[in-house]
């Protein structure tokens, strides 16, 4: 069992908090590159139905897929400076951390069931990868 002294908290929070800024980061530059291509191609403004389409495509499908990858790198991270012993209960906290930031942004639905699960899973991976891959 790993005591609190022993817990990476500040490698945890930047963890967790890492994989959504990066995501909404992506997230804004794909926005702003599709309405900057957009307006060239159509000389003006673009057509408002494929805008509200690609922004449902990268909010529904991108935006979490992406988040829940970035999750299981930034446990992979975490991990890389305990214990292997400590591992996974570092992995499982970067999991629940992005998963519970996740939660308070999303709306309570059974997507949203399974992007948190998804989430929390990946910081499991992460974790388990981070120790196979150790340096």
């Amino acid at each position: 069992m790993t005591t609190a002294s022993h817990w990476q908290w500040k490698r945890i929070v930047a963890g967790g908090v890492a994989p959504h800024a990066i995501s909404v980061g992506v997230l804004v530059v794909a926005i702003v590159g599709y309405t900057v291509v957009a307006s060239f191609v159509a000389l003006g403004e673009p057509d408002q139905a494929a805008f509200g389409q690609w922004n449902a495509v990268l909010a529904t499908w991108v935006f979490p897929a992406l988040t829940i990858l970035l999750t299981a790198a930034a446990a992979a991270w975490v991990v890389r400076s305990v214990e292997p012993q400590a591992a996974l209960a570092h992995g499982f906290a970067v999991g629940l951390l992005a998963a519970g930031i996740g939660l308070a942004f999303g709306a309570a639905d059974s997507a949203m069931a399974l992007r948190f699960v998804g989430t929390v899973a990946a910081g499991l991976v992460g974790a388990k990868l981070g120790t196979v891959i150790r340096p």
